[in-house]
């Protein structure tokens, strides 16, 4: 409350004000952001002229961070909390006021797909908490640009460890979802370069050989440098036999040589396998109907087993082919081998069916 020295006007009801001037006052309601004259200011308190009208407060839990330059005199913006508490003042937030111009500012720059720059203050394993002002929003791992998207193995804490990397930095991101009610924001970087590289994008064709060096290795395959864009390698389409572990296979910086296979926005997909000879269609050659052969089997699963016949031929021995009442497991075990019959070939599925011997 402001000192005895202070002179501060006293509080005229609203009630008062409507009867004293009639048509000519249009009262400001509870919501609304008003222009307002400080009178005095302290640490736990402000006090305002609304508009010769009234004398309004902002208690110290409504302040905003520019509260410290504040002068007697000085007219700022203010939103109205209460538009009279019991003792006849108008009770203010500064920090409210803030927050509406940001929303204000948010909608009109997500309306114009602006950039906007925001700070990172948390890590979490689903993304990162940033701040626009003083409030705050959401980027989503996914929203995350090629360059601090966490190319960790699915451990959690491994990603949330990479995500920390980035609290106290700044950030030019878009906004790519709100709801001002449940004041809720969602950033997106990604967005960002996206816009870029989907130009970039057409500088390719799906069936262009391009040579890259590898910058990412993950589970599901490698992220390779093309020339200005990050492409992906899925596992699958890196050799024509399985690999279980890519990173006994290939190290950060590697070159490679691939064709492009999909290009879908910013999105470019590669295959390392197409520009090898299919090993299948060379050795499944040698392989005839009733043709015997030894493999180990790799894996047993409720409608049979896969065998490896060589590094790149895999056959399966279907439940089918067992005899009324056998179990698969008790007559094959998990990595041994055993002869085995060849029952079809289907070049066209990649499929050969066999048969115990």
């Amino acid at each position: 409350m402001p000192t005895a020295k202070t002179k501060v006007q006293e509080p005229t009801t609203m009630a008062e004000l409507v009867e004293l001037l009639g048509d000519k006052l249009t009262p400001f309601q509870e919501g609304d952001v008003i222009e307002v004259t400080v009178i005095s200011a302290n640490r736990d308190t402000i006090m305002v002229d609304v508009a010769g009208l009234a004398t309004g407060v902002i208690p110290e839990k409504e302040f905003s961070s520019e509260v410290s330059k504040l002068k007697p005199g000085e007219k700022i913006n203010a939103y109205v909390i209460n538009a009279e508490n019991d003792n006849g003042y108008v009770i203010l937030s500064l920090k409210r006021a803030e927050r509406e111009k940001l929303w204000g500012m948010l909608e009109k720059r997500n309306s114009t797909n602006e950039t906007i720059a925001v700070k990172v203050v948390q890590a979490n394993k689903g993304g990162l908490v940033a701040e626009y002002g003083n409030m705050q929003g959401f980027i989503p791992v996914s929203q995350l640009s090629a360059k601090h998207y966490p190319r960790v193995d699915g451990d959690r804490a491994k990603i949330k460890q990479k995500l920390e990397e980035l609290v106290g930095q700044n950030l030019e991101v878009k906004i790519i979802n709100y709801d001002r009610a449940s004041n809720k924001i969602v950033f997106s970087e990604k967005a960002i370069g996206d816009e870029v590289l989907e130009e970039k994008a057409k500088d390719f064709e799906v069936g262009q050989k391009v040579k890259g060096k590898i910058t990412g290795i993950v589970d599901f395959g490698l992220f390779v440098d093309i020339g200005g864009i990050e492409a992906l390698v899925h596992i699958s389409q890196v050799a024509w036999q399985r690999i279980n572990n890519l990173k006994d296979h290939y190290k950060i910086a590697q070159e490679i040589e691939a064709e492009i296979v999909n290009i879908d926005g910013a999105r470019v997909s590669l295959s390392m396998k197409k520009l090898l000879p299919d090993p299948w269609n060379t050795e499944v050659k040698a392989l005839k109907l009733g043709s015997k052969v030894r493999g180990e089997v790799t894996k047993i699963t409720p409608y049979g087993a896969f065998v490896k016949l060589s590094p790149n031929l895999e056959g399966l021995f279907h439940v089918s082919q067992l005899e009324e009442g056998q179990d698969i497991k008790e007559l094959i075990e998990t990595g041994k081998n055993y002869d085995f019959e060849v029952t079809a070939i289907e070049p066209e599925l990649r499929k050969i069916s066999l048969k115990l011997a």
